[in-house]
C-alpha cells in the first residue's frame, strides 16, 4: 500500500501506511517505549499519557490522549498485545475504557502494526479492523484514520530527533 489512508468498507478496516527515513529498529523503539510514545501518540494538539506498557503477548498498554487545550474529554484505551515480533509486527486488541480502565461498552478492534525495511528507511503499516460497517462508520466519523495519520506525522519528528534511540 502506498503512503496514506485507505478506508476498506468491504472488510470494515482502516489502513494507514507511512514510510520513514529511519530504520526499522528505531521505528520499533518508538512504538514500544513508553517515553517515546508519550512524545508522538495521538493527533496534533493532543497529549498522551502512558499508564502501563507491557509489550509482550498478553501484556497491556493503558493510555489516554487528551487535547492540550482541554477542548474535549480525554480518551482512554486498554490494548492487550496478541503478537509481538520484534522489529516486524505488533498486534493488539484495542478497547476504549472508562475512568476505572474497564472497557466502556463500545467497540473493541484488533489492530496490527507491521514494520518493513524500505531502502535505508522503513515502512510502518497500521490496520484496524472493526466488528461491522456501523463500527467502521463511527471510527470514520471520529476521524480515527486522520488521527493516526497525524500521529505518524508526529512520529516522523521523533524519529528524526538525534540521540533519543536507546
Amino acid at each position: 500500500m502506498p503512503d496514506g489512508i485507505e478506508i476498506d468498507r468491504a472488510n470494515n478496516t482502516v489502513h494507514i501506511s507511512r514510510t520513514f527515513a529511519a530504520g526499522v529498529d528505531r521505528a520499533w523503539w518508538a512504538w514500544t517505549d513508553a517515553e517515546a510514545i508519550r512524545r508522538w501518540w495521538g493527533p496534533h494538539g493532543w497529549a498522551a499519557t502512558v499508564y502501563e506498557m507491557d509489550v509482550r503477548p498478553g501484556g497491556r498498554w493503558r493510555f489516554q490522549i487528551a487535547p492540550e487545550d482541554g477542548s474535549a474529554a480525554a480518551v482512554r484505551s486498554v490494548a492487550t498485545y496478541t503478537v509481538v515480533e520484534p522489529c516486524a509486527e505488533l498486534a493488539y486488541e484495542d478497547a476504549f475504557a472508562d475512568e476505572a480502565w474497564r472497557p466502556d461498552g463500545t467497540d473493541t478492534f484488533p489492530t496490527k502494526v507491521t514494520f518493513a525495511a524500505a531502502g535505508v528507511g522503513c515502512t510502518v503499516e497500521v490496520s484496524a479492523v472493526f466488528a461491522d460497517g456501523e463500527a467502521l462508520q463511527r471510527a470514520v466519523e471520529q476521524q480515527m484514520a486522520e488521527g493516526y495519520a497525524e500521529a505518524l506525522d508526529r512520529l516522523d519528528d521523533v524519529l528524526d530527533t538525534p540521540n533519543d534511540f536507546t
